[in-house]
């Protein structure tokens, strides 16, 4: 039943939901982070795992009383990490932006080289605040700048917006960012007596948020000022070419294939008038085997992916050193929103990979009340091997598109994420994404954002009035407590197996369609790390499993201890100077048992026609296969895996089942279902839901005790749907128009829990933790059996059971 509820942002939770006794205050107690062994620890030794949100613009600079009211918020919810993000925003009256009056930056001196000293006090006193609870800091240098006339740039006539790309390559721009480091590292805070630079609540550094050489800028290129940086891109590509080439002959030479050649003809690079390909947000998808003509040639775009490499390479390299020379103790990260081979390769010179994830993302321009959400799906429903099915291959999961950047010996944090609330069942992907980072063993988890604000009674407390401020979404907030014991505890076990996906050199320079689809079934039911070849092409490593990123026809998995192979194009390099045809057909011949469009032998499985077997996009065939090769090899029983429609995890602990519709977690630390309740809903062998509700989400945890079945005491927290109670879905084709309109609701559960024990009380708690009113429970055969009617305003419930 839709109850109307409310969200403080401030309020610290009270009780049971009082999740502060998972940090470990101060932050900085045990030393600074340190990558051991693929992951991040302190230095006592300590393993290193942090949960959180991100303080996006002017957030970074609250007043002192806002900041120590949202370090106790944060504190009570298990929150320890704080990203510190786009404090360098320009200057705005609201929103995604800095302060007018207190910025971090004061961009109202004609340069955005100085720091406005109001601004900077405030982002001193919130760092100091959240370190006494326990809560650490990630520190992004280059996110929103808008560089000004004033900086003394290269061109005239500065955009006075943020850019991207450019600031990889231009000089000028990279002084100004090591400028910018230098200052906000290196200054002292005077409520800490540190230097963000010598402070372990620290945890890492991150060089610029969003970036990369290899990606397009055809979006931007009639804005203000952006026209010389794009010619300066030019003449730097083309001085690339004349490098590698010598001549135009010779690259023209390079660039042709049965006779065609991708090099128009005024095109020449000692003249600076060969083209790059234009691209998009992120790296765009090159076929293989596309046509060689025009400015998709599948040449031009090799050849631009390896300049590009160097390209980041060099300025990550640039700003790494730099940083390292102020003293830098903590592990350093280059950037996020990574996709394709190319780019995540050309990001892994730091020491700790990142990455961004969203479903459901509104398209811009953003409103307040009515948003435009392309292709919107109910997440629990979402079947990943299916996410390609209609051919857009820019859709993906979030778990799918995370794991194309996280590497073997390197830890991994998820930087920005959200299932934001324009769907109104949307609580799946929280506990779904935090379960799977368990199984993965990744390092963190920040969410998109708590809030855009810089005063703690300036947002209601029961309307959602931007949805990108997370701070009153009852499908995040009232689960992040359970999400935070989840992740920090280690509630969900890691995996029994590892799962490597090998890239070599020359699959750096494509990037098919369905490059990700390894990513839409390996990382639900097992470890699933990216290796890339730096010398050779033969792998050397000892996981489990490897598996060709199947680009090109090259990778040598000789000697890994099982192997698959399968590749998008027969010749062994993007230039298709080189052929692999008859490589798989020998590789099958080898193998000895018949699949659907592959061969299965004691260490080896082909698909020696991928294109054939996968279609437009539906993986459902080649996950089975991947199945039935695991399975053969011991490395799944027969009930994980690919069982039916679901996709269950290597420890037995974790299933998909976008086909029913369910998520689930049983584990000895916690339970969780989420989806489809029809049939009923089992979270423990003692304690069982029936409900009404068409879709519910449900969490035991114990609050004492290391065993969900046999506390004595146990948080519940049980959520249908949630938004505004009045809001209007216009669906238009592909579309959907979602206009927020009523108050704050949440979706109350309706029917029974039943309890296997001699006696129990329930008590409903309201959004902070206050007890609301206990509810009878009634004595039946082997139990107590509890009525939830749906008319009280609460998702949290305490069972005391004896």
């Amino acid at each position: 039943m839709k109850q109307r509820i409310k969200i403080d942002k401030t309020k610290p939770n009270t009780g049971a939901l009082d999740f502060s006794y998972l940090l470990d205050a101060p932050a900085g107690k045990h030393g600074f982070t340190k990558v051991k062994d693929g992951r991040l620890y302190f230095e006592d030794g300590t393993r290193a795992k942090f949960i959180g949100f991100n303080m996006p613009t002017r957030s970074n600079t609250p007043d002192h009383q806002t900041a120590e009211r949202l370090a106790d918020r944060f504190a009570s919810l298990g929150i320890n990490v704080i990203r510190l993000h786009a404090a360098d925003a320009p200057l705005g009256s609201s929103g995604w932006s800095s302060s007018l009056d207190n910025p971090l930056i004061d961009y109202n001196s004609g340069s955005s080289r100085f720091f406005h000293q109001e601004g900077l006090d405030r982002f001193d006193y919130f760092v100091a605040k959240l370190k006494e609870k326990g809560i650490y800091v990630q520190v992004d240098l280059l996110v929103a700048r808008a560089f000004q006339d004033g900086d003394d740039l290269d061109y005239p006539n500065a955009p006075g917006f943020p850019f991207k790309s450019f600031t990889h390559m231009n000089e000028r721009l990279i002084e100004l960012q090591k400028e910018y480091a230098t200052k906000l590292l290196s200054h002292v805070n005077p409520y800490t007596g540190l230097a963000l630079i010598d402070d372990p609540a620290v945890m890492t550094i991150q060089i610029a948020n969003e970036d990369t050489f290899i990606k397009g800028t055809g979006d931007i290129k009639n804005e203000k000022g952006i026209e010389p940086y794009r010619q300066e891109m030019q003449r730097r590509f083309n001085r690339y070419l004349l490098a590698k080439y010598d001549t135009r002959k010779n690259l023209a030479k390079a660039w042709t294939f049965n006779g065609i050649c991708a090099l128009g003809e005024a095109e020449d690079p000692e003249a600076g008038t060969v083209l790059f390909p234009e691209g998009d947000f992120w790296q765009v998808p090159n076929n293989p085997m596309g046509e060689w003509e025009g400015m998709g040639s599948p040449a031009r775009y090799a050849d631009f992916q390896e300049f590009g490499i160097e390209i980041n390479r060099r300025y990550y390299g640039t700003m790494i050193d730099h940083v390292r020379s102020l003293g830098a103790k903590v592990p350093i990260n280059t950037s996020n929103l990574l996709n394709g081979a190319a780019d995540v390769y050309s990001h892994s010179d730091g020491d700790i990979m990142e990455n961004n994830t969203y479903f459901n993302h509104p398209m811009p321009p953003f409103h307040q009340e009515t948003l435009i959400v392309p292709g919107m799906r109910e997440y629990v429903t979402s079947n990943p091997l299916k996410v390609h099915e209609d051919g857009i291959y820019m859709r993906s999961d979030m778990l799918q598109m995370a794991t194309t950047s996280v590497l073997r010996e390197k830890p991994f944090i998820l930087s920005e994420w959200n299932e934001y609330g324009v769907n109104p069942f949307h609580s799946t992907a929280f506990l779904s994404m935090t379960a799977y980072a368990c199984l993965n063993d990744w390092d963190g988890l920040m969410l998109y954002c708590f809030h855009t604000s810089e005063s703690w009674d300036d947002q209601p407390d029961d309307e959602i009035t931007d949805i990108f401020d997370a701070y009153n979404d009852p499908s995040l907030i009232c689960q992040f407590g359970f999400m935070a014991a989840v992740f920090l505890k280690g509630l969900v076990r890691q995996a029994e197996n590892r799962v490597d996906l090998v890239f070599t050199k020359n699959d750096l320079l494509t990037l098919p369609p369905s490059f990700s689809m390894p990513n839409t079934f390996l990382p639900y039911i097992t470890n699933m790390r990216n290796v890339f070849l730096d010398q050779g092409d033969t792998y050397t490593g000892d996981a489990d499993v490897a598996i060709t990123a199947g680009f090109l026809n090259n990778g040598d998995l000789s000697q890994a201890e099982r192997a698959v192979y399968f590749a998008w194009s027969p010749y062994r390099d993007a230039m298709r100077h080189a052929s692999g045809g008859g490589r798989l057909e020998r590789l099958a011949n080898e193998t000895d048992e018949l699949l659907p469009g592959a061969k299965l032998g004691d260490k080896t499985l082909v698909f020696d026609d991928i294109t054939s077997l996968v279609g437009v996009g539906n993986y459902t065939a080649f996950a089975a296969n991947l199945d039935a090769a695991f399975k053969q090899w011991g490395l799944l029983p027969h009930d994980r895996g690919l069982v039916g429609n679901a996709l269950i995890s290597d420890t037995g602990e974790l299933a998909t089942d976008a086909e029913a519709g369910t998520f689930r977690i049983r584990a000895e630390g916690c339970s969780y279902f989420s989806g489809n309740p029809a049939g009923g809903v089992i979270l423990t062998k003692n304690m069982s839901l029936s409900l009404n509700n068409q879709r519910i989400s449900a969490a035991a945890l114990p609050v004492n005790g290391t065993s969900v079945e046999r506390a004595e005491t146990i948080l519940l927290t049980i959520l249908g749907e949630t938004g505004m109670d009045e809001t209007i879905f216009t669906v238009e084709g592909f579309v959907t128009t979602v206009d927020h309109q009523g108050k704050l609701y949440a979706d109350t559960p309706e029917g029974t829990l039943f309890v296997r024990c001699n006696s129990a009380t329930l008590t409903a708690l309201d959004t902070v933790g206050a007890p609301i009113v206990r509810i009878e429970g009634i004595p039946v055969e082997e139990g107590v059996s509890f009525t939830l009617d749906g008319t009280i305003p609460a998702v949290h419930f305490l069972l005391e059971r004896k």
